[in-house]
């Protein structure tokens, strides 16, 4: 095509047709261009189209995270009412007879914690590869970014609880035997002696430092946990404009 179009420039230039040549060579560069700006917008459609395909890819690996992330805070939140629902037996006991094998379990399980966890590789891949603005929605965006902003608060208080008023203090309570839980030659446990006021009432007040940690904890993933499915809507909305 090239050897034609150059076979037509000099057959007009040997007949000394300057005009007719003027207009060939103004209406090839107009060729020209048309043809880059056929290839511009092909490439760009291209462009899209692969934008298009990655976004769609990046929202639902972002859908399948925040699905496992679900199924975390759900187990958090019935972990913490489970740890309360033995604070309050644990208590109960103070003003009645104490069954000391029970009570002991109570406080062994209450020395447990669950540590929270945060799942978030899609959106971690999205910052590190640069590639932030994948999710062409601003709103969308704003809301994924602001999410999981909350989600790092959520895990730095649930697990700042557990570090400083489950470890540090109620385990440190229990490992100290504030309560002079004894065993006996065959293995079975029993209290020394009645608690002193003393001993009830630090006992009293490890349990409402234990019951205080499981609610703060159970209470920020319940909020969490609402905008974990709020988002997840969203995200399934987007997913069917890319359908």
């Amino acid at each position: 095509m090239i050897k034609f179009f150059r076979h037509i420039r000099k057959r007009l230039l040997q007949e000394n047709r300057f005009r007719k040549y003027l207009l060939y060579a103004i209406g090839e560069i107009i060729l020209v261009v048309i043809g880059i700006l056929i290839a511009l917008q092909v490439n760009n459609w291209n462009n899209n189209r692969l934008n298009k395909t990655l976004e769609k890819k990046t929202l639902i690996s972002l859908k399948s995270d925040l699905m496992l992330q679900e199924e975390i805070i759900r187990r958090q939140i019935n972990k913490e009412d489970f740890f309360m629902a033995y604070v309050d037996s644990s208590r109960s006991m103070i003003n009645s007879k104490i069954e000391v094998n029970k009570l002991a379990t109570f406080l062994d399980t209450l020395s447990v914690r669950l540590t929270f966890v945060s799942n978030r590789v899609t959106f971690d891949n999205m910052g590190s590869g640069g590639k932030t603005t994948v999710i062409t929605n601003p709103d969308l965006h704003k809301k994924i970014v602001e999410y999981y902003q909350f989600l790092d608060y959520t895990e730095n208080v649930v697990n700042h609880n557990n570090l400083y008023r489950v470890n540090s203090q109620f385990g440190t309570y229990v490992l100290n035997n504030k309560l002079g839980i004894q065993i006996s030659e065959d293995g079975q446990l029993f209290l020394k002696s009645e608690l002193r006021p003393d001993q009830k009432y630090g006992f009293i007040k490890q349990l409402e430092g234990r019951h205080y940690s499981a609610e703060n904890s159970r209470n920020k993933c319940a909020l969490l946990l609402e905008r974990t499915q709020d988002l997840i809507g969203l995200i399934d909305d987007e997913i069917e404009q890319h359908d």
